[in-house]
């Protein structure tokens, strides 16, 4: 019996897919992103206002600073997405989406959906973990 020829890159067709779930999630992220913006403003402008009457209390102080502090943290997060969405979207441009960067193996569908973005297949980002952990 033939042997099935084992698929080396995704079909144009899949790739289109999946550029349009990278443009609606780049969306998205940016939509989160302008929100953040507008809570970390709210917050600025809050905080502002609360120096110049003193009858805010310091515990509320100190959880005013500690959300803007979250706030700042989850743009920082959102940014790195974003910028992994755009890197994937690069890969497709130049025929590289899909294929992990450490083995050159096709990434499989299921992480491509759950992580459109995603470079490295499941076992190079499980070895990678593990790497970062410590433990080889």
């Amino acid at each position: 019996m033939p042997q099935k020829k084992k698929k080396t890159k995704l079909t144009k067709k899949e790739v289109e897919s999946y550029r349009k779930k990278v443009l609606a999630e780049r969306e998205r992220i940016i939509m989160e992103l302008g929100r953040i913006e507008k809570t970390i403003n709210d917050s600025s402008e809050k905080g502002e206002a609360s120096k110049k009457s003193h009858s805010n209390h310091l515990a509320d102080q100190g959880t005013d600073f500690m959300e803007t502090e979250k706030n700042f943290y989850y743009a920082s997060q959102e940014g790195h997405y974003l910028r992994s969405l755009d890197e994937a979207l690069e890969r497709m441009d130049r025929g590289e989406y899909g294929k992990c960067s450490d083995c050159d193996e096709l990434i499989g569908d299921k992480r491509l959906a759950a992580v459109p973005g995603a470079r490295l297949c499941i076992d190079c980002k499980n070895e990678s973990e593990k790497n970062k952990r410590g433990r080889q």
